[in-house]
């Protein structure tokens, strides 16, 4: 019982310690998750990719509000989900907020460049997340720029956009990941 109480202070001790960097793999689904440096990422946020290997988006359509959503399934593809988000202020339940990009690209291809209405044939996605009435939810990405490069178990990612719909504090991605 001494042994136990002794021991209750170092495990509090270690569950505090925060972590920098975060990567999650499994082969199970294939995903991996890479935690984003602090200057790419909006003031106050933390910025997250993951990427699906083997996975589709397929978009539905909430019929009583007429938005989008991705639904994730098993495909060829590899689907990039890019999030950023942010806490709320200390003691409110509904204060978070998050946005979130979604995009698949061909397993097989080691380059892309589109722009507009082409970021639809990569099912281009901003999804805004949070108690702000009207604005929430998923809008597909019409205006901007998507640059993939792949190589060398590396994947780079270059996406500046816009979406006129709504707000959102993510405008220029620029990541380079680890496969």
């Amino acid at each position: 019982m001494k042994a136990f109480f002794l021991m209750l202070p170092l495990l509090m001790v270690n569950a505090c310690n925060t972590t920098k960097t975060t990567q999650v793999s499994s082969s199970e689904n294939e995903t991996e998750l890479m935690e984003n440096n602090k200057e790419q990422c909006p003031e106050n946020g933390v910025c997250t990719v993951e990427i699906q290997k083997n996975k589709q988006i397929i978009l539905k359509k909430d019929e009583a509000t007429a938005m989008f959503y991705p639904e994730i399934n098993d495909g060829d593809n590899m689907l990039v989900i890019y999030t950023f988000s942010q806490k709320g202020p200390e003691g409110t339940v509904d204060g978070d907020y998050s946005e979130t990009i979604h995009f698949e690209i061909p397993s097989n291809m080691n380059e892309l460049d589109i722009k507009d209405a082409s970021l639809q044939d990569v099912n281009l996605l901003y999804g805004k997340h949070c108690y702000c009435k009207g604005e929430a939810g998923f809008y597909k990405v019409e205006k901007g720029n998507l640059h993939v490069t792949k190589s060398n178990n590396e994947l780079h990612f270059n996406l500046q956009f816009t979406v006129n719909k709504t707000s959102h504090k993510l405008s220029n991605i620029s990541k380079t990941i680890q496969l």
